[in-house]
């Protein structure tokens, strides 16, 4: 494994903190495992563009699953949760956008 693969999944490790801990215990192993694959595999195939794509997959997975699964635990759905921060984000343009 090169340098920079190990470094990779040292910051994917990082990132599975993200997740619930139940999701962590559970699979966050093979999660890693499955993510040195891809990269290995994606960076043969193509090189650092390869790899690259392997980490837009893992940034949209990260805000999808991670996301998601604590607004679960706190008994949120996503669209609740996007439309609370939509109004929260509106709320203070309104109040201290200038006028």
């Amino acid at each position: 494994m090169t340098p920079s693969m190990r470094w990779s999944c040292r910051v994917y490790a990082t990132l599975l903190l993200l997740y619930p801990s139940t999701l962590r215990r559970q699979f966050g192993q093979e999660m890693i495992e499955v993510f040195a694959d891809q990269m290995r595999d994606a960076c043969q195939t193509d090189g650092w563009v390869g790899g690259m794509g392997v980490w837009s997959c893992v940034g949209r997975e990260v805000l999808r699953t991670a996301l998601c699964s604590h607004l679960q635990v706190i008994g949120i759905s996503f669209v609740s949760g996007l439309t609370a921060l939509g109004l929260l984000c509106t709320f203070f343009w309104a109040t201290f956008a200038p006028h």
